[in-house]
C-alpha cells in the first residue's frame, strides 16, 4: 500500500512539473509575441498639449485650387485640425491588433522608419510612417504622417496629414464625387516658422 500511496504521489508531482513547465512557456512565448509598436496617439497628444501651451501666434495657409489664404488662428481652431491626428484606430491596443509594422534604418541619414498599414480595409486609416532620427544617444520623433481614406455615398475622401514635430501639421484633403475630379485642399499651421 505504501508503494502504490508513493506512487500516485510521484505521478502527481511529475504532473505538476510537467504542467508547470508548460505554463511558464506558454507564458513566455506570450510575452514574446506581445507587439512592441510606437505609442503614436500618446506622442501627438503631448504635441497638441505642448503648442496649446504656447503664447504664440499659429498662423494658417489654406491651398485652394487657384489662391492660398494666410491667418492667425487661436487654439481652439488649431485643435479642431489637431484633432484630426488623434483617430480612433491609434488606440494602443487596437493599432497592435489590426496594423502590421516594417522598420528601416537609412544608414545615410540615421534616421529610423517605421510604417504601419492596415490589416483590415474597414479601418479609416490606411497607413501610419513615423520618421525617428538619432540625435546622440537619444532616438526623437520628427516626423509622423498618417493617411485616410473615408467612402461616403457617392464620395471617396482621401486625407493625408503630416505632424512635423515642434513646428506644423499639413493636412491635405481630396473630396472626389463619382465621376468627377478630385477637389484638393491643402491647410498648413505653423507654430515654429524655423
Amino acid at each position: 500500500m505504501k508503494t502504490y500511496i508513493t506512487l500516485i504521489v510521484s505521478i502527481a508531482l511529475m504532473s505538476s512539473a510537467c504542467k508547470s513547465k508548460e505554463e511558464k512557456k506558454d507564458a513566455e512565448t506570450t510575452s514574446q509575441d506581445k507587439k512592441n509598436y510606437l505609442h503614436v496617439r500618446d506622442f501627438l497628444g503631448s504635441e497638441i498639449r505642448y503648442v496649446d501651451s504656447l503664447p504664440l501666434g499659429i498662423s494658417k495657409y489654406v491651398t485652394h485650387p487657384t489662391r492660398t489664404d494666410t491667418t492667425y488662428i487661436q487654439a481652439p481652431e488649431f485643435d479642431q485640425f489637431a484633432n484630426l491626428f488623434l483617430c480612433p484606430e491609434l488606440d494602443q491596443q487596437t493599432f497592435e491588433n489590426e496594423y502590421d509594422e516594417t522598420s528601416f534604418i537609412d544608414q545615410t541619414t540615421n534616421a529610423a522608419s517605421f510604417v504601419y498599414e492596415s490589416k483590415n480595409p474597414k479601418l479609416h486609416l490606411r497607413r501610419v510612417d513615423v520618421i525617428a532620427s538619432s540625435n546622440g544617444n537619444s532616438n526623437n520623433i520628427t516626423s509622423v504622417y498618417l493617411e485616410k481614406e473615408i467612402k461616403k455615398n457617392d464620395t471617396t475622401i482621401i486625407q493625408k496629414l503630416l505632424w512635423k514635430t515642434r513646428k506644423s501639421l499639413q493636412v491635405t484633403t481630396s473630396k472626389q464625387y463619382q465621376k468627377q475630379p478630385p477637389i484638393v485642399e491643402q491647410t498648413k499651421i505653423v507654430w515654429n516658422p524655423e
